[in-house]
């Protein structure tokens, strides 16, 4: 089950890794406001990629 898990987390990782509307609102707001609220557009797309 665990590698289940680090596979579907690995695919999200490499699925989000792709050119599109969300990593360029993550380099935006990281070139606007910082690191976290980047990181945090990032997880947002990540969980909704999850439900």
């Amino acid at each position: 089950m665990i590698g289940l898990i680090i596979t579907a987390g690995l695919l999200g990782f490499i699925y989000s890794a792709a050119p599109g509307a969300v990593n360029t609102e993550a380099l935006r707001r990281g070139l606007k406001r910082g690191f976290f609220p980047s990181f945090m557009v990032q997880i947002g797309a990540l969980l909704g990629d999850l439900v």
